[in-house]
């Protein structure tokens, strides 16, 4: 079956019955045709406000229903695992089944992030190593001008901090001259994945990473005027159940971000996003 021209991307819902709402006014907007009497006779579906009950969250999808949705919609193999995944996580009554389906789900998500390797953890022992990394992927670089590289920065870093990070960067992989001599990262967007407790020193080295940069967010306030910056805080009263919900959407969100970030083919700046969600009150032995 030929696949609809969307511009939904199913990657980036983490909720079906949203992302069915937003697809079928993108169909409508683009096709004046598309109906729910289209899509169903599309689908082999007989209930024609199939569709808009369970968009309006009147009815959920059967797993059969699931595939004639996907192939009516024209998923690839990967895009109907997710949208499967995705119904069970929305639909799932218990947390374990919101864990199985969401790892399903983020098993599935498209993102060219790499996960560092244990072997390249030296990578996080300096916060700038990344900066330098992600600067190259817009600033011309040739390996001369290492003053200028580091003035680039904010906070600058030394001339001789610069010569590190190129020199860090290059031994580990993650930068390569170019034909023409100029230095381009070897993976777009780099990520530290999940932190595994059982991997003591990587997850060592990634908490001192994230406390530099915990650092440098503090001092932005006095570096950037609000219009160059987005800083707020929440502060919640919750359950277990909802911080477990709570730290699923934020991983949904971080991928999100990764895909804006993959998808931009004329960067010219830099930004760090931190993520932070912790307790104010003792949990005790709390997992």
């Amino acid at each position: 079956m030929a696949r609809p021209k969307s511009a939904i991307r199913i990657f980036d819902y983490s909720d079906y019955r949203s992302y069915l709402g937003e697809y079928y006014k993108d169909q409508k907007e683009r096709n004046t045709y598309f109906s729910y009497r289209y899509f169903a006779n599309k689908a082999g579906i007989r209930s024609i406000g199939l569709y808009k009950d369970v968009v309006d969250g009147k009815q959920s999808l059967s797993r059969r229903a699931i595939a004639k949705f996907s192939e009516a919609i024209g998923h690839s193999k990967r895009e109907a695992e997710y949208f499967e995944a995705m119904v069970f996580f929305t639909d799932a009554e218990t947390i374990e089944e919101r864990k199985f389906y969401f790892e399903r789900m983020m098993a599935c998500h498209e993102s060219k992030a790499r996960i560092i390797e244990s072997s390249r953890y030296e990578y996080y022992s300096q916060w700038y190593y990344s900066a330098v990394r992600a600067l190259l992927s817009f600033y011309s670089f040739d390996g001369v001008e290492f003053s200028s590289l580091a003035n680039l920065l904010s906070p600058p870093i030394t001339t001789e901090q610069a010569k590190k990070a190129i020199e860090v960067l290059e031994r580990l992989g993650m930068i390569k001259r170019k034909e023409n001599g100029f230095f381009e990262p070897s993976d777009q967007i780099i990520t530290t994945g999940q932190l595994n407790n059982n991997k003591q020193v990587q997850t060592l080295s990634v908490i001192n990473f994230q406390k530099n940069l915990l650092s440098l967010a503090a001092e932005a306030y006095d570096r950037y005027s609000e219009r160059q910056m987005d800083m707020s805080t929440i502060t919640l009263s919750i359950s277990k159940k909802t911080r477990h919900l709570i730290k699923e959407e934020a991983a949904v969100f971080r991928k999100k971000v990764l895909s804006l970030a993959e998808k931009d083919t004329h960067p010219e700046c830099l930004y760090q996003l931190n993520c932070q969600f912790f307790p104010l009150t003792d949990l005790g032995k709390d997992e």
